[in-house]
């Protein structure tokens, strides 16, 4: 289990400095509207309506990944380290 709140992802800026990104309504909504499953939708719900980290299992780390796959790349990689 893995703990990330993805309202405090931090990404690192065009002068290489640390910045705090959102990105908690982005991903939840995406996840909720986009889902394949009964399980992504409810994980974006949780992700939406989360109040701090969520704990995430394996699989929906899995699913957060896939989600992110048409992002921008210093959103993903910024996530993706989250995810670690």
């Amino acid at each position: 289990m893995k703990k990330v709140d993805f309202s405090k992802i931090v990404i690192k800026n065009v002068e290489d400095n640390d910045e705090v990104a959102d990105f908690q309504k982005a991903l939840g909504n995406q996840l909720y509207m986009m889902g394949q499953n009964i399980e992504e939708c409810e994980l974006g719900h949780r992700i939406y309506h989360a109040k701090g980290a969520v704990e995430l299992s394996d699989e929906e780390c899995c699913m957060v990944t896939n989600a992110i796959q048409g992002w921008k790349y210093v959103a993903r990689i910024a996530i993706d380290a989250a995810l670690k």
